[in-house]
């Protein structure tokens, strides 16, 4: 007989392997914002497309459906420090990116910066947002997914044996372990 696992406050168990992310969005007067996420997911079709979950009550979700636009920076074992900061305060009361130190990078196609401590970024805007009880879910374009020169393979993909991000799963944070296989699944 299995067991019933309680799914906490925020739902952290039914994270089961989300990379962490540090978004980026503008405030109001157009300083970067960042805050952590580990609602993000890819979406199947011709024009990729992700969405992101977050609570209604949040800074960010205010920011990003009026700014219509966000960066997703994945976030590699060494930020663990940063990512747990930027997801405990608030925009609207500290300057994140100050605090942690962080580097903004100019994107190409969206007016929110593009963080240099990580490795992927990942330039969105928002195509639709839905309101499920206290829960935005914005589903973005992606326009860009960027890749530091060191992780790109040279013929547009990524060196993925190279690669190093910090998953949430079950309520903890774990690095990503060695590959166990390749190609489509």
């Amino acid at each position: 007989m299995r067991v019933p696992v309680d799914t906490g406050l925020f739902g952290e168990y039914l994270h089961y392997g989300m990379p962490l992310a540090l978004v980026t969005v503008l405030d109001e007067n157009n300083a970067p914002n960042v805050t952590t996420i580990a609602s993000i997911t890819p979406l199947p079709g011709e024009q990729p497309r992700l969405v992101m979950g977050v609570l209604a009550e949040n800074y960010t979700s205010q920011l990003v459906e009026k700014q219509g636009e966000f960066v997703v920076n994945l976030a590699t074992p060494d930020l663990r420090s940063v990512v747990r900061a930027c997801g405990m305060y608030s925009g609207k009361d500290a300057d994140k990116m100050a605090i942690c130190g962080l580097t903004p990078m100019p994107a190409n196609h969206v007016h929110a910066p593009l963080l240099a401590e990580c490795p992927i970024n990942i330039e969105c805007q928002v195509d639709h947002v839905l309101k499920v009880d206290d829960l935005y879910l914005f589903v973005a374009k992606i326009l860009v997914l960027e890749v530091a020169p060191e992780l790109s393979d040279g013929r547009g993909g990524v060196l993925v044996d190279k690669l190093e991000l910090l998953f949430y799963a079950f309520g903890h944070t774990f690095a990503r372990g060695p590959m166990v296989g390749s190609g489509p699944i």
